[in-house]
């Protein structure tokens, strides 16, 4: 075994068949490593232009853009921004 400190690792957040997630990190020659992510509250930050803040019925979840899943902004024009912050803790 191997350990590696790396606390400036960038990379992609994917999510596999079933359901897990794992962090895609590319190379410079176009390969790339998939991590299993083990870690229970890691800190990340999202840099992705087409994440957009959901939120529904009370829950709030991280979705691609209402133009890229073919939402009809129209319909959400009215709304207020999504501030998760004012979310009571439970």
């Amino acid at each position: 075994m191997r350990i590696q400190k790396n606390d400036n690792l960038k990379g992609i957040l994917c999510k596999s068949t079933d359901n897990s997630f794992f962090l895609r990190v590319y190379n410079d020659d176009k390969t790339f490593t998939d991590y299993n992510i083990y870690h229970s509250d890691m800190e990340i930050q999202i840099l992705d232009s087409d994440a957009y803040i959901y939120e529904e019925e009370g829950e709030f979840y991280i979705d691609h853009s209402p133009q890229t899943l073919g939402i009809d902004t129209e319909q959400l024009r009215y709304r207020a921004p999504v501030n998760p912050s004012t979310r009571k803790s439970e």
